[in-house]
């Protein structure tokens, strides 16, 4: 098997490693979620062409790992940084609750191309409308819809989520009363 490997992906966490390098949690196309180790990126070595924020999405090249689950960086391309996410506290937010949703859901290392195809659509589409009640319940319809729980409410959702729900759903509540003053 080549251990190189090239996927499209969007940058969903990034934790500090060392003094020079990050780890990065990233959605992608075709290997799912997946934790890379980037070396030397706070340097601004190791394959980066500009800096990396959350929400990017990009063109990797990663290292397939021998043993365990973290893949090594090799190299980004942002194709496009979603900038406008950051207009509003309340766009960033509803970016982030996605982002925790689908990274909440899925196992890492299982493809889910259906899943990374909605939360790329939805931050497409965040980045020139404004976040709205109406798009959340929307997304967490297609989410579970996509998870074979098609017709499910919140309730399923929880379940799917497990642990992370309470974290995940004080999240949403403080989005959905930015939304809707008193909602």
């Amino acid at each position: 098997m080549e251990r190189e490997r090239q996927t499209e992906g969007i940058l969903l966490r990034r934790h500090s490693y060392s003094e020079s390098s990050w780890i990065l949690g990233w959605l992608t196309a075709d290997l799912g979620w997946i934790h890379t180790l980037a070396k030397g990126a706070k340097k601004g070595s190791g394959g980066l062409r500009g800096p990396l924020d959350l929400f990017y999405l990009c063109e990797i090249a990663v290292l397939a790992p021998r043993t365990g689950d973290l893949y090594l960086f090799r190299e980004a391309r942002v194709r496009n940084p979603l900038l406008a996410l950051r207009k509003s506290w309340a766009t960033f937010s509803c970016a982030q609750y996605f982002g925790e949703l689908v990274g909440g859901t899925v196992e890492r290392g299982t493809p889910l191309p259906e899943l990374y195809d909605l939360l790329r659509k939805a931050l497409t589409y965040l980045e020139a409308h404004p976040p709205s009640l109406l798009l959340i319940e929307r997304f967490e319809r297609r989410l579970l819809e996509a998870s074979g729980m098609r017709g499910a409410g919140l309730r399923a959702l929880g379940e799917l989520l497990g642990g992370s729900a309470s974290r995940i759903f004080a999240a949403r509540k403080r989005l959905q009363e930015a939304l809707v003053p008193g909602g």
